[in-house]
């Protein structure tokens, strides 16, 4: 009979694995004179070299009918919600998970050529209101995406080099307000199953908007509900070392304290 092996829990300390910042891109282009890229909500850099961008976020529904993407855009890189068949970019709705899935599959297999002809990968971002909107359907999506056949459970991470498509972890818009009380269970769930899978982790604080108690906005990592000392060693323990933390780049200096590190 084999023996029962104890595992050290991570240790807690400064985050070492390599940080992007979230920059908005209109502010960005204001900065260098330029106009702002059609599209494009952030600008994704690495600290060490701001001016070689990984990727970018591109805003919008991608399930609206009218959504789309420069192929231009700096960086490898397109993040993107998965999207929703609601009137509203943030509108829940039971049609995203009866024909959202078949809505969000054809909108791949028509994006698959522009992708590879110009080396892109897109990176969905799941969100608690969209069509990927837990754990299951954002990894049930990934797996048919990466390993058509196979079953999500069994699988490794990501594979390396070059394809059309991928995964990000944002906590924080996974999360919505019945969910807070139980949030280090969630985030447990959540990192242990897409962690090992994710292209990025995207770290943005969420709180309950006092104006509709029945959502979650974004806030400065340390001004919400995110269990600071659970996610930093979930973290260090489900995801892989060489996988970047996005984080907001206004308060930049901040959300580094709140992950251990030095400002920029």
């Amino acid at each position: 009979m084999r023996g029962i092996v104890s595992v050290p829990a991570p240790t807690i300390g400064a985050v070492t694995r390599p940080i992007v910042a979230l920059h908005d891109s209109r502010t960005l282009a204001a900065l260098a004179g330029a106009p702002a890229p059609l599209a494009c909500e952030l600008v994704a850099a690495p600290l060490g070299a701001p001016g070689a961008p990984i990727g970018t976020f591109v805003g919008g529904n991608p399930l609206a009918g009218d959504w789309a993407f420069d192929a231009e855009l700096p960086g490898g890189t397109v993040l993107a919600w998965s999207g929703t068949l609601g009137d509203s970019l943030f509108e829940g709705t039971p049609a995203n998970w009866m024909r959202g899935p078949a809505a969000l599959d054809a909108l791949c297999d028509e994006l698959v050529p522009q992708l590879v002809r110009h080396g892109k990968r897109l990176v969905l971002v799941p969100h608690a209101r969209h069509v990927l909107s837990d754990a299951r359907s954002a990894l049930t999506w990934w797996c048919g995406r990466l390993f058509p056949g196979e079953r999500f459970e069994l699988l490794p991470p990501a594979p390396a080099g070059p394809r059309p498509f991928g995964l990000a972890l944002d906590l924080g818009a996974m999360l919505e307000p019945s969910m807070v009380a139980d949030a280090e269970d969630h985030a447990q769930s959540l990192f242990a199953s897409i962690g090992p899978r994710a292209d990025l982790v995207i770290l943005r604080d969420v709180r309950p908007d006092p104006a509709d108690p029945g959502s979650l906005v974004p806030c400065p990592l340390g001004d919400g509900v995110l269990p600071r000392g659970r996610v930093l060693e979930l973290l260090a323990r489900d995801v892989p070392e060489s996988v970047p933390i996005a984080v907001p780049g206004a308060g930049l200096d901040r959300a580094l304290a709140w992950l251990g590190r030095s400002g920029a």
